[in-house]
């Protein structure tokens, strides 16, 4: 890259003086010639040099009166002048410097001398158009006032961000600019901080223009001569819009649901413990409704989540037109929704609201090519009397939401402290049965089932049961939803199951050939592993698969039908007895009878109850049993408790009972006394 080198105009009347300078500068620099005062100014305004050099005494115009003009003119003001003259005298010198030159050469001078003053004033010249440019193309505002705040220069960035033009600002106070959104006690602080330390920086609202108010980043930096007096004010400011844009965009974020442009559970908390405190300041009453679709999940596992992302939008615009701008509502996670209702004076208005979000989701959703129906579950907390602190509220609401779905769903409840206890009960159940699993607190029972034919055990259900130290018995009725909910009916199970394949495996040994009914929970059921496990379990207790039979209800049946038929052919080729446990209470239908390979139906034990004196119990049992032979399946009645029943059966040719007649569950230890015994009923 060729580099250009500085333009110096050399102005003088006399040839020597213009032949002695060339000689001394040409190798360093372009140079312009003017022999007077008026050639020199159009040589200027032709193509301004870089610096001139300029002989004081010329006839018509002198140096002084061209100085004077290239200082007037906006274009060529800040060209340095060096004068060069014969007259060294401390009046003509001081005259020099007033009319705006930078530096004296007096004749005759020294080549030296005149390169040195040359390349000096360059150089500071360059530093000073350096600075300039810097000045020019900040991205940052500057301004530049005199000591009383009269703006004397600004940079286009100004112009670009206020929107005024230069010359609309120049001449003008700062406070042109005062968005009036501050009192005097503020600027007067704001000076009071530049008076004492020479800087101000903070945030501030301006205006610009077009009359918009906008933030800045601002310093205003005190300029100072060498005698410590103010000279000038330095304002340098950026406009912090966008920046506020972007930071009030990351704070929405942060507190809404990107799905619903709800706010989420953050901002939902944050609103409720300032509505508590104005609440408590006034003495109102706050309600929260913690709100959950019923059976949502359905909607996501067969018709995807981007389905399920269209019903939760339309069901959030619901729930506002149902609210209008009486309530506050939030997405807290998945199908889960909050609304805080302010001022409640009676339970009434809650449960009015309530009717109005049921009426609304109730009505079918138009999604696509499908219309959807929903329910929703709703539990409600009133403040303060359910809680002090949201999360306590929340809490609450969530334990009346959850008693709203164990009793079907589509239904509120109103948070009681009987809950409360229920569930905090039901924890303490929690943890008291996982440590009950790890410290050999639960049992096996074996309840037999006899032959109605000979009256002998000809095998068992094997049932598990909870012996708390100290406290007794918990009832499986209690403890096993509970296992099933929280997926510790999964170590359980396996647990229950290589106990009772263990000890069947002795009584093999010992002589009995008995097969033991091991129920299968839902969970279980759907375990991908189910069938590996029962083969381990076999394997290392040495249990033959005759030896296991294992009960599955008409429930967990029909869910999956295709993936039931399955798994239990597998389990049937295993060579495990299938045995379909509380047969009449479901589906029952006759269909997949015959489809499965079931070996036993077991009648479940609510209709033996008043047999033989209740007649549709009569005939629904007789159904059985005659369709169950039918299809050649074995028949276990469940809960024959009294000698009719017996009698009964015995009539209809059923195979199997078993009941508190003749045993209750008993452990294995009184389980083997009944079979060294050889404990039986009467023979038929």
């Amino acid at each position: 890259m060729n580099k250009i080198k500085p333009l110096i105009l050399v102005v003088d009347d006399t040839l020597t003086n213009i032949d002695l300078l060339t000689d001394v500068l040409t190798d360093d620099y372009r140079l312009g010639i003017a022999m007077n005062g008026q050639k020199a100014l159009a040589f200027v305004d032709r193509n301004p040099p870089d610096l001139i050099l300029l002989d004081i005494m010329m006839p018509e115009m002198d140096g002084y009166e061209v100085c004077r003009c290239l200082k007037k003119n906006r274009k060529t003001r800040d060209i340095p002048v060096i004068f060069i003259t014969a007259m060294s005298d401390t009046a003509h010198v001081a005259k020099g410097f007033d009319v705006g030159g930078v530096d004296y050469v007096t004749k005759p001078f020294h080549s030296l001398e005149v390169k040195a003053r040359v390349k000096t004033h360059l150089i500071l010249k360059n530093q000073l158009s350096m600075s300039a440019r810097i000045f020019e193309s900040s991205l940052d505002g500057i301004i530049v006032t005199d000591p009383n705040t009269v703006i004397q220069i600004v940079n286009p960035a100004v112009s670009e961000i206020t929107g005024y033009s230069a010359e609309e600002m120049i001449g003008r106070k700062t406070n042109m600019l005062q968005s009036r959104r501050y009192d005097k006690f503020f600027y007067q602080e704001m000076w009071n901080t530049l008076t004492e330390t020479g800087n101000w920086t903070g945030e501030i609202w301006n205006r610009k223009k077009n009359g918009e108010i906008y933030p800045q980043w601002l310093s205003i930096t005190a300029i100072q001569d060498l005698w410590g007096r103010v000279t000038n004010y330095v304002g340098v400011f950026h406009d912090m819009s966008e920046m506020k844009r972007q930071q009030d965009e990351l704070k929405y974020q942060a507190s809404h649901d990107a799905l619903t442009d709800l706010p989420n559970r953050n901002f939902f908390q944050y609103r409720l413990m300032d509505s508590m405190a104005n609440a408590e300041r006034h003495g109102e009453m706050l309600a929260i409704m913690l709100l959950d679709l019923d059976n949502f999940k359905s909607v996501n596992d067969s018709l995807g989540h981007t389905t399920g992302d269209l019903l939760l939008q339309e069901v959030a615009s619901r729930l506002l037109l149902c609210l209008g701008e009486g309530g506050f509502v939030s997405r807290l996670g998945g199908d889960e929704f909050a609304i805080l209702l302010e001022d409640v004076r009676n339970e009434e208005r809650v449960v009015k609201v309530a009717g109005l979000i049921y009426e609304s989701i109730s009505k079918p959703f138009h999604l696509k090519t499908h219309d959807f129906f929903l329910t929703v579950s709703i539990g409600i907390t009133f403040c303060p009397a359910d809680g002090q602190d949201p999360e306590t509220l929340l809490k609450n609401s969530d334990i009346a939401m959850f008693r709203a779905k164990q009793h079907g769903g589509n239904s509120y409840e109103i948070f009681t402290l009987a809950m409360d206890r229920e569930v905090t009960r039901r924890l303490t159940l929690e943890a008291q049965l996982r440590r009950a699993i790890e410290r050999d607190e639960l049992m096996v029972y074996y309840q037999p089932k006899l032959d109605l034919v000979s009256g002998c055990i000809v095998s068992m259900e094997a049932l598990v049961r909870w012996q708390k130290p100290n406290e007794g018995i918990v009832s499986p009725a209690e403890f096993i939803p509970l296992a099933e909910k929280t997926g510790l009916i999964l170590p359980l199970g396996k647990w229950v199951l290589q106990t009772a394949a263990l000890q069947t495996k002795k009584w093999w040994d010992a002589g009995y050939r008995l097969r033991v009914a091991v129920n299968l929970s839902p969970r279980q059921f759907q375990e991908k592993n189910l069938l590996e496990m029962i083969h381990v379990v076999l394997a290392e207790t040495g249990l033959p698969p005759a030896g296991l039979e294992l009960e599955i209800t008409e429930s967990i049946v029909m869910e999956n039908e295709e993936m039931s038929l399955e798994l239990m052919a597998k389990m049937s080729a295993m060579g495990l007895h299938l045995a379909l446990d509380d047969f009449g209470t479901g589906y029952s239908s006759l269909r997949y009878l015959k489809q499965f390979p079931i070996n036993t139906l077991k009648i479940d034990k609510s209709f033996m109850d008043n047999v033989p004196g209740d007649d549709e119990n009569v005939a629904i049992t007789s159904a059985i049993i005659s369709m169950a032979r039918s299809l050649k399946m074995q028949v276990v009645a469940e809960g024959v408790e009294t000698e009719e029943q017996l009698h009964f059966l015995r009539q209809l040719v059923c195979d199997e009972i078993q009941g508190y007649l003749f045993s209750p569950p008993v452990p294995a230890d009184k389980f083997s006394v009944m079979l060294k015994e050889n404990k039986c009923l009467p023979s038929y």
